[in-house]
């Protein structure tokens, strides 16, 4: 690169990572509701209780309960800390998907058009503040894009180590990513068998496939422990019983929800008779059995353990289902498509939404919504104007950036030498707008975790563009000194 374009580079790097200081300035968000959840896992963690045994709850995977508790663990004040080690996270992420870019495109300006098309991104930025799963998955899930890349490029035992162990962490971190290897096999495939790389023979492909095979064996590994930690509290190997909770939500809540009824079904009645009939009457008096947490809470207090009431859950509205299969596929294309439309009303408070002038009791507000920690909290003039104007609050800003990212994929597509790519990256923002479609009320937390996939396709597409556009000036001058030599009897040389 030339000195200037450093320059350039350089200063973009530093506007981006200024914007990220400057969120994190704002202060952490409380820790209530989900965050209080992840906040006392991670304290069993610290305490030595790596697989929460003391928690059985069958809801949760323990990727981020670990980062806390190694937090917590190691410092008196983990929350200033781990905020700021989010920060980073979310500048890793951003690094990796420029990185991508250029190994994808094999161009060098991909790396600086990321940068500079990521500094406007805010709405995402928020959630380094809050104990959450967002970031951690986010950052995980690029860098086992980016890994799986790097094996396709130059196929090699450590490669596949490496590519296995990212996919395990985005496992263990959120179980939606437990299907993300179909799309990367496509992307093997489509680079090996159908638009091979000249530089990888078939000896190269022949280790290749053995990296992709210890890939496998190393996920397992991974995640391992866990299903035996499920098997060991609750009988069975599984990683998660979540799906009948979120399927209660998408069946029976009403608006982006089916909003079906109960169905007279034998799963319908064992769950009564589970509740007894002064339960039922108080859930069904003001119709709150369609709230999914009331319903789960009142069958574990009930007695049952916590994924035998998640697959009776399911049993109940897979049953509803059935019996309106037409109602319900409606809503479902409804959610994929709100999936990229829905707005970004709400984000995460942090502290300089909770106290901006600092005039509150920093003292009242640690101990009743931060567990004790210290907090902290400026408010930033361009951070501020900048999230309450953000473009995710936007549903023509939204539309516009599905149809862009709906373009820019169908190009890389389109041309050749960034099919594979296409087709990768694709299926993988089809797989995330599908999952969250079936089994979720769409919202911004969902979509943001391909922010950075999105980010990347428009950011090919533009280098694409811009590739074919030289190649179109390099095939009409070399026409024109062609057509020039035949007039004149020169060769091309001499014109």
């Amino acid at each position: 690169m030339s000195l200037p374009r450093k320059l350039a580079f350089t200063l973009l790097v530093f506007l981006l990572i200024a914007k990220v200081v400057s969120v994190v300035m704002r202060g952490p968000s409380p820790l209530v509701l989900d965050a209080a959840g992840y906040w006392e896992l991670g304290g069993l963690v610290a305490e030595g209780d790596w697989l929460m045994m003391q928690r059985p709850i069958a809801f949760r995977t323990p990727a981020y309960p670990w980062l806390i508790g190694l937090f917590r663990a190691v410092f008196d004040n983990p929350l200033p800390v781990l905020v700021s080690f989010q920060g980073l996270l979310w500048v890793a992420g951003i690094g990796l998907v420029a990185a991508l870019a250029v190994e994808i495109s094999q161009r060098r300006q991909a790396a600086g058009l990321v940068v500079a098309m990521a500094i406007p991104m805010l709405a995402s930025v928020v959630y380094v503040a809050t104990m959450l799963t967002e970031t951690l998955f986010v950052f995980s899930l690029v860098l086992h894009l980016w890994a799986v890349a790097r094996l396709t490029r130059r196929p090699s035992l450590w490669a596949g180590v490496f590519v296995g162990l990212t996919l395990g962490l985005a496992i263990l971190t959120r179980p939606v990513a437990m299907l993300v290897w179909i799309a990367d096999l496509i992307y093997v495939i489509t680079c090996w068998h159908w638009i091979p790389n000249p530089s990888t023979g078939p000896i190269g492909r022949r280790r290749g496939w053995i990296s992709v095979a210890l890939a496998g064996i190393v996920t397992v590994g991974c995640v391992s422990p866990w299903l035996a930690r499920n098997h060991a509290l609750f009988g069975k190997a599984m990683l998660t019983e979540f799906v009948g909770r979120n399927v209660w939500i998408v069946t029976f809540q009403d608006g982006s929800g089916a909003g079906l009824d109960l169905p007279a079904t034998a799963a319908a009645v064992q769950l009564k008779t589970q509740l007894g009939d002064q339960g039922w009457e108080r859930l069904a008096a003001d119709e709150r059995w369609r709230e999914t947490w009331t319903v789960s809470k009142a069958l574990t207090t009930s007695g049952m353990d916590d994924p035998s009431a998640d697959r009776l859950m399911k049993a109940v509205a897979t049953d509803a289902i059935a019996a309106s299969p037409l109602a319900f596929g409606k809503k479902t294309v409804r959610r994929w498509i709100n999936f990229w439309r829905t707005r970004a009303t709400e984000l995460p408070d942090q502290i300089a939404d909770l106290d901006p002038d600092g005039t509150g009791a920093r003292e009242r507000l640690s101990s009743d919504l931060f567990a004790g920690q210290p907090i902290w909290g400026v408010t930033v003039a361009p951070v501020a104007t900048g999230l309450r104007h953000r473009w995710s609050n936007s549903l023509a800003g939204n539309t516009l950036l599905m149809l862009a990212t709906l373009a820019s994929t169908m190009l890389l597509i389109w041309r050749r030498p960034t099919r594979a790519a296409g087709l990768w990256l694709g299926a993988i923002l089809g797989y995330f707008a599908t999952i969250t479609a079936v089994l979720e009320i769409p919202a911004y937390r969902y979509r943001m975790i391909v922010e950075p996939i999105v980010l990347l396709v428009i950011a090919l597409a533009i280098v694409s563009i811009s590739t074919c556009d030289g190649g179109l000036r390099v095939w009409w001058g070399s026409g024109v000194k062609k057509f020039v030599g035949q007039k004149t009897g020169e060769n091309e040389e001499e014109i």
